[in-house]
């Protein structure tokens, strides 16, 4: 077999994109694609947050769009319930399953989930809202759906932008799927690697000096996989109201955030306590490129003693 001088194949390895104003204008996108209709089943994670200011996200499509909806079951540490997704395949009617790669980190149970959707003959999502770098960089996530969404602003300096991103290899394309006509900085005109590397950093160091005090707080995630690049760097708080310690690190001039401190309402308390437990007490630590070392211990010696003047007020 002869091999060219230089490749010619158009399509091998290639991963096209239409870009529009947000990643849920991106997921809308998507599922009308699909052709989906009041009969068909979305399954979503039972970790989805709800704000006054920015609504539920990935959850907004959907309810917009008139389509049916179940959430699979989430564990305390953001792990996907295996046999829970199961239960809710073999009950019929799923035609998209909505992978989210949370806080940059890829769901331990990823591939054996998608290899669910693909026995049932669902299509697969993998929202990388905050997974762009853990794919573009680290290449561990948004290779196993039929197509994967981003949302710029949520991971570089800009004030919107979003990305619908097919996988040729899957089948799926984006024939007849057109842009919202948003004009956006697109994500290549910035250094990713670069990016990537002071996030990665970031998160290490965050981790090394927070083990001493895991009696006041603890990691999600105790450490980053090959290729995982964070989106923040989340904690659970063990001993404080969240809430109030949040205000004070903001007053403090430290950018922590709560995601998602209020879930939707369509995830209740009753069935998916392990969301609610989740929701009232993580806490999500700055890991972005504007940031150094230095401030990074200066913002946990303030998180620290927070935590243990609140602890001896009680």
């Amino acid at each position: 077999m002869s091999i060219s001088k230089l490749a010619q194949d158009y399509n091998h390895c290639r991963r096209p994109y239409v870009s529009y104003k947000n990643a849920r204008s991106a997921f809308r996108a998507f599922l009308q694609a699909l052709h989906c209709t009041s009969s068909d089943l979305v399954l979503l994670p039972s970790f989805i947050g709800w704000s006054a200011r920015e609504g539920s996200g990935v959850f907004d499509p959907v309810t917009e769009l008139g389509l049916a909806c179940r959430f699979y079951r989430m564990d305390e540490r953001l792990t996907i319930d295996l046999d829970h997704l199961r239960e809710l395949f073999k009950a019929g009617h799923v035609k998209v399953l909505v992978l989210i790669h949370y806080f940059g980190y890829v769901d331990p149970c990823c591939r054996e989930a998608v290899a669910l959707a693909r026995e049932y003959g669902a299509f697969v999502l993998e929202d990388e809202a905050h997974a762009m770098f853990t794919d573009l960089v680290g290449g561990v996530s948004g290779r196993l759906g039929d197509a994967a969404i981003f949302s710029l602003h949520k991971m570089l300096p800009l004030p919107e932008g979003g990305l619908l991103i097919a996988n040729r290899s899957s089948g799926f394309e984006l024939d007849g799927i057109t842009s919202d006509g948003e004009r956006i900085t697109l994500p290549w005109e910035y250094d990713l690697k670069a990016i990537a590397a002071r996030r990665v950093a970031h998160a290490g160091h965050l981790s090394d000096l927070l083990e001493p005090h895991g009696d006041l707080l603890e990691p999600l995630r105790r450490e980053l996989a090959p290729g995982e690049v964070p989106q923040t760097f989340p904690v659970l708080i063990q001993a404080v109201s969240r809430d109030t310690l949040y205000q004070r690190m903001n007053d403090a001039g430290y950018g922590v955030v709560t995601l998602y401190h209020t879930m939707i309402g369509q995830i209740s308390h009753a069935e998916f306590p392990e969301s609610h437990a989740l929701s009232r007490r993580i806490l999500n630590l700055p890991v972005h490129q504007d940031t150094d070392l230095a401030a990074l211990g200066r913002m946990v010696e303030t998180l620290v003693a927070e935590i243990r003047r609140m602890k001896s007020a009680e």
